[in-house]
């Protein structure tokens, strides 16, 4: 039989304090400065854990892709277009690469944005607003490490810094951007590329992974989900295809490099949105605080 003391100490070890000392703390965001459930405790812990595991999914494919790709005899795609190299996945021409790969953000967005609204928060407009605010979010990281950062973008500093530059470009003028440097007829060579693939198919993944982990407490959210089967399928379908061509990236695509500070940028954001337990951040997540505080996994 446990001492009354001893429950009361042990309750108040479990008390999880939270601290306002951030420029963040001037929104009054509704977290309180103590929450003695030891079942918000546990449910926090638990989605860590979580994140953790579907991040090292990912990463362990492209080690193991590209584990497999450097003991595997690659051939040269052919520089002639044909039928087969619109539908040869190994090939960077074909159709899925060319039309939805390259445009992976936008239809990330689209089945995020649609899905999150009509069946992941349903009903649920401070979740809706607040997916919205992590969608901005998750963007704005996807934007300044591949289109632009005060001036070039993450990957094209990383390319001139490892000696990269644009060659037989049509004036004197320094570049420093590979979209200007090939609009401009140049040559980007010489330097250290990061796998922009990487990047985005695991960071995208994962702003998915992310949404979805509010059905664990939403069961009348997962009965809608079973009756939109039309979006549930092409959300699935997305997840599925990202992977997918994650592997043939890893295997057939890249030095091991390129595709490892690939992987490093594309799960850094999501390591930080897990670990950096400030206020906002639990604030933010695709949970209600009460459901972390009452449900018992």
């Amino acid at each position: 039989m446990t001492e009354p003391g001893k429950v009361e100490k042990a309750e108040k070890e479990s008390d999880i304090e939270f601290k306002t000392d951030s420029v963040f703390s001037v929104f009054e965001f509704k977290i309180p400065e103590k929450n003695n459930s030891i079942l918000f405790k546990r449910n926090l812990k638990y989605q860590t854990k979580r994140h953790f595991y579907i991040g090292c999914f990912y990463v362990f494919t492209v080690l193991a892709g590209s584990f497999y790709g450097s003991n595997k005899q690659k051939s040269l795609p052919s520089s002639e277009t044909s039928w087969f190299n619109l539908i040869d996945i190994t090939n960077k021409s074909n159709l899925i690469n060319q039309y939805i790969v390259k445009n992976g953000w936008f239809w990330t967005s689209f089945i995020f944005i649609i899905y999150a609204t009509k069946v992941i928060h349903a009903n649920n407009p401070l979740q809706i607003a607040k997916s919205v605010i992590r969608w901005i979010l998750a963007t704005l990281y996807w934007y300044i490490i591949t289109q632009r950062c005060f001036g070039p973008s993450i990957i094209d500093r990383i390319f001139v810094y490892t000696g990269g530059r644009c060659d037989n470009y049509h004036s004197e003028t320094q570049v420093f951007e590979a979209y200007v440097c090939k609009k401009g007829g140049g040559r980007w060579v010489g330097g250290r590329d990061l796998s922009g693939h990487c990047f985005l198919l695991i960071h995208a993944s994962l702003l998915l992974w992310d949404e979805i982990s509010a059905f664990t407490y939403r069961p009348e959210n997962w009965e809608i989900a079973k009756e939109k089967k039309t979006l549930s399928l092409f959300f699935v379908f997305f997840l599925f295809l990202w992977w997918s061509m994650l592997v043939v990236t890893a295997i057939y695509f890249h030095d091991f490099f390129e595709k490892f500070t690939g992987t490093i940028f594309g799960v850094l954001y999501w390591i930080i949105m897990c670990y950096v337990r400030s206020n906002w951040i639990i604030w933010l997540m695709p949970h209600d605080l009460k459901d972390l505080e009452e449900y018992e996994l």
